[in-house]
C-alpha cells in the first residue's frame, strides 16, 4: 500500500506532518491513532486520535478528535 503525507490539525501534534497508508481508493485511511509523547518514561501515554478531514492546497489534513487511555 502507498503512503501519503498528511498534516495534523489541533491537539498536541498540531502542524506536524506524518505518513499514513492509503486505502484502495487512493485516499489516506480515515482515522489514525498514535501514543502521545510523555516526559515520564514509566507513564502509559494516551492514544491521540485524528480523523481525515479535507484536502487543502494539495495536502490532506487530519483533525484532532480526542484521546483515549
Amino acid at each position: 500500500m502507498a503512503e501519503i503525507r498528511v498534516r495534523l490539525r489541533g491537539g498536541p501534534e498540531d502542524g506536524h506532518e506524518v505518513a499514513v497508508s492509503a486505502d484502495v481508493s487512493g485516499k489516506p485511511v480515515p482515522r489514525i491513532t498514535f501514543p502521545a509523547r510523555t516526559r515520564n518514561s514509566q507513564a502509559v501515554p494516551p492514544l491521540l486520535i485524528y480523523e481525515r478531514a479535507r484536502k487543502r492546497h494539495g495536502t490532506w489534513e487530519f483533525d484532532f478528535v480526542g484521546a483515549e487511555t
